[in-house]
C-alpha cells in the first residue's frame, strides 16, 4: 500500500472476500478455480436521494402497510449494477436519542428494523450512512443499522472505515466498482477536511475500475435549490465548499460525485469531463420530511459509466413524491424542468444539457 493508504483503517472492503481477493488481480488475471476474469465492461448505476421508510417517534410515523406500497410505483426504474441510496436515520427498536434533548426543531429518526426489508425488496444494494442522522441514536445503533443491513445483503458505507468495493460481474468478467461517502459529521468521512478527502480517494482510486464519491452536504430546504459558489453554513453549522470539494475529488480519482443533502434537487456540472449531481432531493421519505414545493420533486439517477470509468450516459427521470406515500412517476416533468433551470443558472459554461426525457449530456458534447 502507498502512504495515504496505509493512513486509512479500512475494516471492509465490502463484498469481495466471498468472491475474490480482488485489489490484488491484475487486469485480464483470472481468479484461480473460479474462471472468473478482471476484465472491466461498462457499467449501470442507479443512484437516489435521502430515504426514510418511517419513524417510530412521531405520530403516525410508520406506514400502515408495513411499508410495501412505498417503492412499488417506481420499481422500473431501481435496476442496476448497483443501486445506491442515503439512508436518513437509524434501525432501532428502542430507546431515546440524546440528540434533541436541548435544541428546538430538531429530529431524530428512529426507523424499526423490520421496515429495512422493503429497501432489499425495492433493489437497493448499497446505503450510504455518511449523513447527518446516522448518529441519531449513538454508536450503538449505528452499529446495529450497519449489521442489520448487512444481514439483508445491503452493503452501507461511509462511516469511518466503511468503503465499499463492489466486484460486478457478467458472465466471467468482473468490474470492480468503488463506493466513497462523505459528510461534515465526525462519525464519517469528513468532507469539511479537504486533504483527509483527497488522500482517502487517492487510495482508493489503484484498488478499482470506476470510482463514485457521494457525499451529504449543504445548506436544507425549500430555498437550497442554487448551488452557490462558496461555503455553505446552516445556522452556525459548516456544511461545505462543494463545488471545491467536488472538483478537488475529481482531481483525485473520482469517476463521478453524487451529492444529497438539501432536501431538493440541485443543478448539474461537468468537470474534467466528469459529472457531478450537486443534489438529489428527497426519494423516500414516509414522515418528518417536509414535501412543500420543490422538496416533493426527485429522481432516480442511472449513469452508466465504461470499464475505466469514463463517462457514457445518464438520465434523471422525473419523478414526485406525496405526502405520507412512495415516489411515483410524473408525466408533468416538474423535476427535469428544474434541473434544467438550475444548471442553466449556476453552471452556465460547465452545466450538463438536460434532454426533455431527462437524458444529461456533456456540455462538450453539443454542437452550438
Amino acid at each position: 500500500m502507498t502512504g495515504p493508504q496505509r493512513a486509512i483503517r479500512w475494516r471492509h472492503l465490502a463484498g469481495l472476500a466471498a468472491l475474490i481477493a480482488a485489489p490484488t488481480m491484475a487486469l485480464g488475471q483470472a481468479e484461480p478455480g473460479t474462471g472468473v476474469v478482471h476484465d472491466p465492461f461498462p457499467v449501470r448505476l442507479v443512484f437516489v436521494g435521502d430515504l426514510n421508510l418511517g419513524t417510530r417517534t412521531l405520530p403516525d410515523g410508520l406506514p400502515p402497510d408495513s411499508g410495501r406500497r412505498l417503492f412499488r410505483s417506481v420499481a422500473p426504474f431501481l435496476s442496476g449494477d448497483l443501486v445506491v441510496g442515503n439512508f436518513e436515520g437509524v434501525l432501532s427498536d428502542s430507546g431515546d436519542s440524546d440528540k434533541c434533548a436541548t435544541k428546538a426543531h430538531c429530529y431524530a429518526f428512529a426507523t424499526p428494523t423490520w421496515l429495512a426489508t422493503r429497501l432489499r425488496e425495492a433493489g437497493f444494494t448499497h446505503l450510504n450512512l455518511a449523513n447527518n442522522h446516522a448518529n441519531d441514536y449513538g454508536p450503538d445503533w449505528r452499529q446495529h443499522t450497519e449489521a442489520a443491513l448487512r444481514e439483508l445483503g445491503i452493503v452501507p458505507y461511509g462511516p469511518l472505515g466503511e468503503v465499499a468495493i463492489a466486484p460486478v460481474r457478467r458472465g466471467e468478467r468482473l468490474t470492480l466498482v468503488g463506493l466513497v461517502g462523505f459528510t461534515t459529521y465526525p462519525h464519517a468521512y469528513n468532507l469539511l477536511d479537504l486533504s483527509q478527502s483527497v488522500a482517502i480517494v487517492d487510495s482508493v482510486r489503484p484498488l478499482v475500475d470506476v470510482l463514485v464519491v457521494t457525499f451529504h452536504g449543504g445548506v436544507e430546504g425549500e430555498g437550497a435549490t442554487r448551488t452557490p459558489a462558496g461555503a455553505e453554513r446552516l445556522g452556525k453549522e459548516a456544511r461545505g465548499n462543494l463545488r471545491r470539494w467536488a472538483h478537488a475529488m475529481i482531481d483525485a480519482g473520482a469517476d463521478a460525485v453524487v451529492g444529497h443533502g438539501p432536501h431538493v434537487l440541485r443543478g448539474v456540472e461537468f468537470y474534467r469531463d466528469k459529472p457531478i449531481f450537486y443534489s438529489l432531493g428527497n426519494f423516500a421519505t414516509y414522515r418528518g420530511f417536509s414535501l412543500v414545493g420543490p422538496m416533493a420533486l426527485t429522481t432516480a439517477l442511472e449513469l452508466n459509466l465504461d470499464g475505466t470509468g469514463h463517462y457514457l450516459s445518464a438520465r434523471i427521470p422525473a419523478l414526485r413524491q406525496r405526502w405520507r406515500t412512495g415516489p411515483i412517476p410524473d408525466t408533468t416533468g416538474a423535476a427535469i424542468r428544474l434541473v434544467q433551470e438550475l444548471t442553466r443558472l449556476d453552471f452556465p459554461e460547465s452545466g450538463a444539457r438536460i434532454a426533455d426525457d431527462g437524458s444529461v449530456v456533456p456540455p462538450s458534447s453539443v454542437v452550438p
